[in-house]
């Protein structure tokens, strides 16, 4: 199965998605054969795009839905570059549309969401922001939550199997007991569950997802020791049957997904030993953690030290 542009709308890759789509029209537009008062773009196909057809109305509607769901700040230089890039395009469409491009694009640029540095989404207990690869070639950013027996398992998920979910719980569970002897630990820790906020099982298949089991030990430690998670914070990577890290693959890629779709977020747990050669601003932090015990040391006592 080939990973189709549309596919970045349905994992989360919203900026790479109108990246895409500025690139295919760049290439070139023409008038319209069927209405010849607007400009179509030929690179552009229905189903790569999921577009209905090709038309610059077609393809800034399609821009706009993508930046109303980036999900936080996206930083000066980005937004200026979109800003003038996608100028250009409104300027294609028909004369009198372009006054509400302008203004409803520039309103996404501008807005508090997407021009406020201190914007972050509010941060859930038992849920973060995990970072995972299909095939590969493609990373993507996911939230990973944890459930007990009696929550109510929201439509439209992906869970994960108790294989890979099981080990992990169990190590958060030994942790709980030995550093929070005050906490009482729920003792049907086989019906806790875990799922992946997205319904994209043809994507979900193709990752690796051992990957996901620091994020889901983190996650069921946080519910039992009601503990929000702070939403500046990504995580990926597994943990073997002792709670130490194993090292993350595609490192570099999941890394330039947090810079280019997530500026909220400030801070990337990844096992130690990881490949990395991909250098990172110097406000997000690239933290690589050896186990268990460092990963909640770092996401609940701020121990930026490991």
């Amino acid at each position: 199965m080939n990973f189709i542009p549309r596919q970045h709308l349905e994992i989360d890759n919203y900026i790479k998605f109108v990246d895409e789509i500025l690139h295919k029209c760049d290439k070139g537009i023409e008038y319209c054969k069927i209405c010849p008062n607007e400009f179509v773009c030929t690179e552009l196909e229905k189903d790569d795009f999921g577009l209905n057809d090709s038309t610059i109305s077609e393809v800034l509607t399609a821009i706009q839905y993508a930046l109303s769901r980036v999900p936080g700040y996206l930083d000066l230089e980005k937004r200026n570059d979109l800003r003038v890039h996608i100028k250009n395009y409104i300027n294609e469409s028909p004369a009198h549309e372009r006054r509400i491009w302008e203004d409803s694009i520039l309103d996404l640029l501008l807005g508090d969401k997407l021009a406020n540095p201190s914007y972050k989404p509010v941060a859930k207990t038992g849920e973060v922001r995990t970072l995972l690869t299909y095939n590969s070639r493609i990373s993507f950013s996911t939230y990973l939550k944890c459930l007990y027996p009696e929550d109510i398992m929201p439509n439209f998920t992906r869970n994960l199997p108790p294989e890979i979910t099981s080990p992990c719980v169990k190590i958060a569970h030994q942790y709980i007991q030995t550093k929070h002897s005050d906490i009482t630990v729920p003792q049907t820790i086989d019906r806790i569950t875990f799922y992946l906020e997205k319904n994209v099982p043809e994507i979900i298949r193709r990752c690796d997802l051992n990957e996901t089991g620091l994020a889901a030990a983190l996650c069921y430690y946080a519910v039992v020791t009601k503990s929000p998670i702070p939403e500046n914070i990504a995580i990926t990577g597994g943990l073997d049957s002792q709670g130490r890290t194993l090292p993350a693959d595609s490192l570099d890629g999941k890394i330039e997904t947090v810079l280019r779709e997530l500026h909220f977020i400030d801070k990337i747990i990844c096992p130690a030993g990881s490949s990395i050669s991909i250098h990172a601003p110097e406000n997000v932090k690239i933290i690589e953690v050896s186990n268990l015990e460092q990963t909640i040391d770092t996401v609940f006592k701020n121990d930026f030290t490991i």
